[in-house]
């Protein structure tokens, strides 16, 4: 039902959350008591959305240091849940949320299930980061089903060129009625589908948890005969934003929390400028978090929705600032805008772009059997055409590409830190 609430409504919402959620931390939670007390606030000077910027930002390094002191005090701790970031940035961290924030994302992601005609019970396939079966194994299965939710998991580590039939075989034989997974994943098998000729109709694909680009959607939507719905949420469970049927973004669950975007100086972005995700989770109670300031990175599109929701749209750069080039002009592209010169290179089984630092970009490349130093000349010269001519762009064959621990592929790596 809240998914369609007009403006009004949803301002409603929100303030009454936050005002519940202020009014629990300066009873409940020491750290934020303190917070408060110390920028001389009370609750009631916090009764609107418009108010939170009074609070200043909180960051990762501010959760380490007060973890325990940003636990509520009258929690069960035996029933607080352990969460925790994957590490892509190099820096993971811990916190703690309860069963009832579990079930809020829940139905935030089955809400977009049910948009697009996937609902409990019908099966599903996925393609994530767990590890299913022991990375030592050689023999299928690669795989294991959640029989009580009718769920297939498969194993993202084991998806060699040869085993890739017998994944595609695995698939066939489940008949999901819809797939989700990294979208680095989801390229593999629906590559390979369509390097064989074969296609498998489903209603639905869903990815997450790494940018989606246009390629991708492409190929995925193409093997699997279906609209694919990208989707972002935070393990802080603080931001989640879903892709509709018009698809034309992903629309912010403001139900599910509160999202600001907030430029160089801490104020307000625009709309339409690029800026750092501050957000506000609005049903963690075990261990909330009020602006909580993350390493993402968007903007927020201008435009209304075709689909009637008023939830707001973020722009389809949503990416962490580890994954934007800086250039030697100061420039700041995104890992969307770099897969234009890789388009036609049809040559290449994966890639991987790393800038070491400020003039100095690293390209690794999985060849296959048709790759001639002709394809590796006109990579070079369309990358430095967006990268700029000064910059040092070499290119390193490899044999495969490593993902991180949680599975996901990092595309770009930038190792410049960006200042704004």
């Amino acid at each position: 039902r809240q998914q369609w609430f007009t403006r009004e409504q949803l301002k409603e919402y929100q303030d009454e959350r936050q005002r519940m959620l202020v009014n629990h931390c300066y009873e409940r939670v020491p750290y934020y008591r303190d917070l408060m007390t110390k920028n001389k606030l009370k609750p009631s000077d916090l009764r609107s959305v418009d108010d939170l910027a009074k609070l200043p930002p909180l960051t990762r390094d501010d959760i380490r240091t007060h973890l325990h002191e940003m636990v509520a005090d009258n929690i069960d701790h035996s029933r607080l849940i352990l969460g925790h970031t994957s590490g892509t940035t190099g820096s993971p961290l811990e916190f703690y949320y309860d069963a009832y924030t579990c079930l809020i994302k829940n139905v935030a992601d089955w809400r977009q299930k049910r948009t697009a005609g996937i609902n409990p019970g019908d099966r599903m396939a996925f393609f994530l980061g767990r590890v299913v079966v022991p990375i030592t194994q050689t023999k299928p299965p690669f795989w294991r089903k959640n029989w009580l939710l009718n769920h297939l998991f498969f194993s993202s580590f084991h998806m060699s060129p040869s085993n890739l039939a017998i994944y595609a075989q695995q698939l066939k034989s489940f008949r999901p009625a819809a797939v989700e997974g990294y979208p680095s994943t989801m390229f593999i098998i629906a590559s390979y589908l369509l390097s064989t000729n074969q296609t498998f109709p489903l209603k639905a694909a869903f990815t997450s948890s790494e940018t989606l680009f246009p390629h991708q959607r492409e190929a995925i939507e193409k093997a699997f005969e279906c609209k694919l719905y990208d989707f972002y949420g935070m393990a802080e469970r603080v931001v989640f934003a879903t892709e509709c049927e018009a698809h034309k973004g992903r629309h912010l669950n403001e139900d599910f929390g509160i999202t600001e975007v907030m430029s160089a100086d801490g104020s307000p972005a625009k709309p339409g400028e690029m800026g750092r995700i501050c957000a506000t989770g609005l049903h963690n109670f075990a261990m909330p978090l009020l602006r909580y300031v993350t390493s993402d990175i968007t903007a927020l599109k201008t435009s209304p929705c075709s689909c009637g929701r008023q939830f707001p749209l973020m722009e389809d750069i949503t990416t962490k600032d580890e994954d934007i080039i800086t250039t030697l002009d100061g420039r700041y592209i995104s890992s969307s805008i770099l897969t234009h010169p890789f388009k036609p290179m049809h040559m290449i089984e994966e890639s991987q772009i790393i800038q070491e630092d400020r003039d100095h970009i690293r390209i690794k490349i999985v060849r296959r059997p048709d790759y001639q130093d002709k394809d590796s000349e006109h990579l070079l010269s369309e990358f430095r055409k967006r990268v700029g001519e000064g910059m040092k762009v070499e290119i390193e064959f490899v044999n495969s590409i490593e993902r991180t621990k949680t599975g996901k592929f990092r595309w770009v790596i930038s190792k410049v830190p960006l200042k704004f």
